[in-house]
């Protein structure tokens, strides 16, 4: 087992993937199994300090040496410790971490029960790839009211009518060539702007402590959005889109009206985009929306994947078509094999869109590792001329 500190080496990554899908088969097989889990988000700074990280690792010494202890080591440094119960180890584990921790630490470990902690899990999993299920909010550093029941309602309600076009954050998705020539539009990426749309229909409410209203508000606005697209008016000044999409969203009556009222060839000029923390937590659902997608033609991404994430979600076996890769400072250094093989293996250049850029040297490192598809604030720039 590598050390506790962060890093994001293949085999932390594939560490994330292997919990999500073991949380998966627990629950299917409804089966009982305690979980020990060490945070590294609860410790402080100094707990991070490597002298702190070894003491904290011999402390775990109990539940890693289990004979029948299954351990996930994840991204974010994160230990994840599995065991079926009676799990005496992992409780004594447990004591062993809270005598070496601080007062103020103690949230650092968790003990839980699958299969009703699956949630958790899951959402330990994709937090640790640098993913969150959920639309981000920004920290206003001011305290805003628990969201009311009264207010959910209203926000449904609301969602059914709203204009969403002042919540969209639109982008174009350009051709750029090493040889000079003007950048070519080729579809307009759409996705809500969930601070702005949290602040229309919930009033600022806060939403962060409750997920699951967050998916559901999202996935609301989904279908909403679909709704936008697919009328007549759209359908006449038409411009290719993509869209992130939820397999949940797929598998509603909206999704269905919505491409039951398409044009004739629309479909081809439509990228649904999938988010990679949908599908560590609904592997079924994405098979079954990517499966509905592919025959009807809709082109189909994995939608703002960081990089070292490829070799847990390999491309040629997920069945997309588009990698749609998130661009980092770090990324030159990082990119995996993964990448080399999909440009060799996919549609080549097209196969690949660098998202995020917003400096010259994003679009000179795709140029040279074969991407010719940009989108990001610096394309909007080169677009427009400025």
């Amino acid at each position: 087992m590598s050390g506790l500190e962060s890093d994001r080496r293949p085999s932390t990554i594939r560490a994330a993937a292997e919990l999500a899908a073991f949380v998966r088969e627990t629950v299917a097989a409804n089966a009982a199994r305690d979980v020990l889990h060490l945070r590294m988000a609860g410790l402080s700074p100094a707990m991070r300090r490597p002298h702190h990280q070894r003491m904290l690792r011999d402390a775990l010494g109990p539940a890693l040496s289990g004979a029948r202890t299954r351990v996930f080591d994840l991204p974010n440094g994160d230990v994840v410790a599995v065991a079926p119960p009676p799990a005496l180890a992992l409780e004594s584990t447990r004591h062993a971490l809270a005598r070496t921790l601080d007062a103020a630490a103690q949230d650092a470990v968790r003990s839980l029960r699958l299969p009703e902690a699956a949630a958790q899990l899951l959402a330990a999993a994709s937090e640790s790839l640098g993913l969150d299920p959920a639309p981000e909010e920004p920290e206003t550093g001011e305290p805003r009211p628990p969201v009311t029941s009264a207010q959910v309602a209203a926000a449904e309600k609301a969602l059914a009518r709203a204009d969403l076009e002042p919540v969209t954050a639109c982008q174009t998705v350009c051709r750029m060539d090493p040889d000079g020539a003007p950048a070519e539009p080729l579809w307009e990426d759409r996705r809500i702007a969930w601070p702005a749309l949290s602040a229309l229909v919930l009033g600022g409410g806060d939403t962060g402590a409750c997920s699951a209203l967050r998916r559901r508000l999202a996935r609301l606005a989904e279908a909403r959005m679909l709704a936008e697209i697919g009328r007549p008016a759209a359908q006449v000044a038409w411009r290719p889109v993509g869209l992130p999409v939820t397999p949940a969203t797929m598998a509603t009556p909206a999704f269905d009206r919505f491409d039951a009222g398409l044009p004739a060839g629309r479909r081809k000029e439509i990228t649904l985009g999938f988010r990679p923390a949908d599908l560590l937590a609904d592997p079924a659902g994405f098979i079954a929306a990517r499966d509905m997608a592919r025959p009807r033609g809709y082109p189909l991404a994995l939608d703002d994947a960081p990089a070292g994430l490829l070799c847990a979600l390999p491309m040629a076996r997920l069945g997309l078509d588009l990698l749609r890769l998130r661009w980092s400072p770090e990324l030159p250094m990082t990119v995996p094999n993964g990448l080399a093989s999909f440009l060799r293996e996919g549609r080549g250049p097209e196969s690949v869109v660098l998202v995020g850029v917003d400096r010259p040297a994003a679009i000179a490192w795709g140029w040279e590792v074969g991407i010719r598809r940009f989108q990001g604030p610096l394309v909007e720039k080169r677009r427009r001329g400025l």
